[in-house]
């Protein structure tokens, strides 16, 4: 294009530890969020997405 020679730069090499780290740091956040909010200690928090389903369950 123009006159611009396309090189073939390395996008996945130099990135792939990165987005791999980002996507284990993403699954361990989740799954850790997860267990916390189905925790007894905060079962009762209103702002907890699961405390209504927790609470009618026992």
């Amino acid at each position: 294009m123009f006159g611009l020679r396309a090189w073939p730069t390395p996008v996945w090499k130099p990135m792939s530890h990165f987005i791999v780290g980002g996507g284990i740091t993403f699954y361990l956040v989740n799954k850790l969020q997860n267990s916390m909010l189905q925790n007894e200690l905060y079962a009762k928090d209103p702002r907890n997405p699961f405390g209504s389903r927790r609470s009618n369950q026992h």
